[in-house]
């Protein structure tokens, strides 16, 4: 079994479908196990080239493919798939053969913080023997590409792409995590929350942010039980 992070960036323009939606796209084509994607916010500046808010996509991918598989769909998918105006950018990062994994998680968190341009990108990804490539455009999406597989190697930083819509008004922990195939529900700034503690929805989609290497819900307490973080208040992760 091969295990590999993979990411996109910079494949979309205004008015058509995300990253987010073209990753999910092609790993449905993969015969393998594919898990859940996610999001990571990057520098927002006027010297960064992006759509609207400068995200980058990862997901991570279990099964028999090779890494030369692997690269040669991706690729082919990114260059038909992405948007004509835009500037695709790809990370495969196999595990058993990265190397230096704090220098990507380094890279990760300066790429929220700082312009980064992609020779050294490219002189990283090298160093850490993971794949990197550009697929049209100026091809700047590899910074991003990069940046969201050191994110994800952090286990601390972004969102869960999709949402969880229940017909409950509010569950336990533990049919809310049955029913939504998250991992944990947490209290904001707390610990983990039991079981059998209740979570009020009252119509809210339930959305999980990556923390503790987990799809994490987030919930503040509310008299004797719990409430979803709402929207604006997952916007910071």
């Amino acid at each position: 079994m091969n295990r590999y992070l993979l990411s996109f960036d910079d494949t979309d323009e205004l008015n058509m479908p995300g990253t987010g939606h073209l990753l999910d796209s092609f790993l449905q084509t993969l015969p393998a196990k594919c898990s859940f994607i996610s999001r990571h916010q990057l520098f927002v500046h006027a010297d960064v080239p992006y759509t609207s808010h400068n995200s980058a996509m990862c997901a991570q991918i279990d099964g028999q493919l090779s890494a030369e598989e692997l690269i040669t769909r991706a690729a082919a998918y990114l260059e038909q798939h992405s948007a004509p105006g835009a500037d695709p950018g790809l990370c495969v990062a196999a595990w058993q053969t990265m190397m230096q994994r704090e220098l990507l998680v380094l890279w990760g968190y300066w790429a929220k913080r700082e312009v980064l341009t992609k020779e050294d990108a490219y002189a990283l990804a090298q160093q850490c023997g993971v794949h990197l490539s550009e697929h049209g455009g100026t091809g700047q999406g590899v910074v991003g590409a990069l940046a969201a597989v050191g994110l994800r190697l952090a286990g601390q930083d972004g969102r869960v792409k999709g949402k969880r819509q229940l017909e409950q008004s509010s569950l336990t922990v533990w049919e809310l995590l049955r029913n939504t195939g998250f991992d944990r529900v947490c209290a904001y700034g707390q610990g983990e929350l039991p079981l059998d503690a209740v979570v009020c929805l009252n119509g809210q989609p339930v959305k999980a942010v990556y923390q503790n290497f987990c799809a994490t819900v987030l919930t503040v307490p509310e008299g004797f039980q719990y409430r979803l973080l709402s929207k604006d208040q997952l916007k910071c992760f």
